[in-house]
């Protein structure tokens, strides 16, 4: 592991060796799960980075959704479960905008655009700045996807139903997840691959 990387994945598994023995103690099935799938996305992550280099910045942003993540789980504020609070009342019933579920998913695939970006431009001819910036979106998207899989998931074995939500929650889900992506992957072809 490069040196630039040892206090960050350092920092993040002794972070979530301690969520994890918290959610056990809390028999919080929903969150231990996802402890154990953050852990896996980062080592995933660092494992790709010997072969893509990605910025530090994306690899911190990474890092710093898994902690966002888990302590959207956690931490409860005047009664209400993080996941749950409204940060800036845009928008009411019923599909509550924005809540700090909504922004942590947009944060999520703004950080893992970062990281698809510079996998897919290794194989990409240069000047593809276009095609590159509309696969790092699609690509994001869908693995934005295959989270909503793996919260479905944890409806049917965590008994997360009433945590997760309903129909609206997915799909609002999906559109930050969606707006998240697209910011990341502008960010990454307009600012951050040319500094």
């Amino acid at each position: 592991m490069k040196k630039r990387l040892i206090f960050t994945a350092s920092a993040v598994y002794i972070f979530l060796a301690i969520l994890l023995v918290y959610f056990i103690t809390k028999s919080n099935y929903e969150f231990i799960g996802y402890t154990v799938i953050v852990g896996l996305l980062f080592n995933a992550v660092l494992y790709a980075n010997k072969h893509y280099n990605f910025p530090l910045l994306g690899i911190w942003l990474v890092a710093i959704w898994g902690v966002l993540h888990l302590f959207g789980g956690s931490i409860y504020i005047g009664g209400t479960r993080l996941y749950d609070l409204i940060l800036i009342n845009i928008m009411g019933p019923p599909f509550f905008i924005l809540k700090y579920d909504q922004f942590v998913h947009a944060f999520c695939y703004f950080a893992f655009a970062i990281i698809v970006y510079y996998m897919l431009k290794k194989h990409m001819k240069p000047k593809q700045t276009v095609a590159l910036i509309t696969f790092t979106i699609l690509a994001a998207a869908g693995i934005g996807m295959l989270n909503e899989v793996i919260e479905f998931g944890m409806v049917i074995y965590a008994g997360a139903a009433e945590a997760v939500g309903g129909y609206y929650n997915t799909a609002l889900d999906m559109v930050f997840n969606f707006i998240g992506a697209i910011i990341g992957a502008f960010y990454s072809g307009t600012i951050l691959d040319r500094s």
